[in-house]
């Protein structure tokens, strides 16, 4: 019985860390989508979106999902709010 119930939190914990993965995944397939339209991004923004994924990328190495997936939500905040810049400025 005891097997059976530590096989079955090795199971739950996987699944856990497997759907936390899929998060940041989905995060930077998101950040390369935004980035392939081509708006433009003044290089301040640049270097922050950068510092972000590159800090995002060094947690997921570390395990720490949930602090990578926060840091890959600002990257993905500044890539919106640039991309909501220019579909303004387009509409002038």
């Amino acid at each position: 019985m005891k097997k059976l119930i530590h096989l079955l939190v090795i199971v739950m914990f996987m699944l856990i860390i497997s759907c936390s993965s899929n998060d940041t995944q989905s995060q930077l397939k998101k950040i390369d989508e935004l980035k392939n339209k081509g708006f433009p991004i003044t290089s301040e923004q640049m270097e922050n979106i950068d510092k972000y994924i590159a800090e995002g990328k060094s947690l997921i190495k570390e395990g720490k999902e949930k602090q990578a997936s926060e840091s890959l939500a600002e990257a993905i905040k500044i890539l919106n709010i640039a991309l909501d810049a220019d579909i303004f400025n387009k509409a002038d």
